[in-house]
């Protein structure tokens, strides 16, 4: 078992926290759903590239459920998601300048990637079934009911306004570490280093382990894409 706790006057040093499976999901579902972004916005012509930008967030948050079981320490849901003490303390810390000192997920920042995580489920989820009935559906709009394509088109475009606000929360608490506590979030993300004590940090990236788990995930959205009836475009 991982040992947390420092045991030792070792100082500190950069150290791998975020592994590279872990950064590589970060930016990649970023990516993708500013693309299913602008191509919800830029018209029917650009319906396949929607389409399918939804279903790399639906793969990239598929790995992301089962990382979060077998993936590094830090990636783990168990080591980040905490209770309501940890997380009112962790609450009423985000206003003082002092940044944290342990490295990985505040429980804020925990409960912060939980709820986007289910945001781009709900959201990636709900766009296979809707249809506006003028211009596009989805690829598997025909093997609903109308009502409850309607139901989870209303939920498409409602959690959508949800998922704006989470992300534009996430950029606010970056800014605001970066200007308030003068801690930076982002290069970490981009380097997966951190100053902290080695003990507190990952081995490796477990690159293997990460590869059989996409694996998996690309199997399972490939069989998802080739049974999906064509999506139908009116016009």
């Amino acid at each position: 078992m991982r040992n947390t706790v420092r045991n030792s006057p070792v100082p500190d040093q950069q150290t791998l926290v975020w592994d590279l499976p872990l950064r590589l999901f970060h930016w990649a579902l970023a990516l993708a759903f500013v693309i299913s972004w602008v191509t919800a916005e830029a018209g029917i012509e650009w319906a396949d590239a929607h389409l399918y930008s939804g279903y790399s967030v639906l793969g990239l948050v598929a790995f992301r459920l089962i990382w979060g079981f077998v993936g590094t320490y830090h990636a783990r849901f168990r080591n980040f998601i905490r209770g309501p003490r940890a997380l009112i303390k962790s609450l009423t810390a985000l206003p003082k300048k002092t940044a944290p000192t342990a490295p990985g997920h505040s429980a804020v920042g925990g409960w912060a990637s939980i709820l986007l995580i289910l945001l781009m489920l709900g959201q990636a989820t709900s766009g296979l079934f809707i249809t506006d009935d003028v211009l596009f559906s989805g690829p598997y709009n025909s093997i609903v009911s109308s009502a409850l394509a309607d139901t989870l088109g209303s939920f498409h475009h409602l959690n959508f306004n949800f998922l704006i606000a989470a992300v534009s929360m996430h950029l606010c608490i970056m800014l605001w570490y970066a200007l308030r506590k003068s801690h930076n979030l982002v290069t970490p993300m981009v380097t997966g280093y951190t100053r902290c004590a080695p003990n507190e940090g990952v081995p490796s990236s477990e690159i293997i382990r990460a590869l059989i788990c996409a694996s998996v995930v690309a199997g399972l959205l490939g069989l998802l894409i080739g049974l999906a009836p064509e999506p139908e475009y009116f016009f």
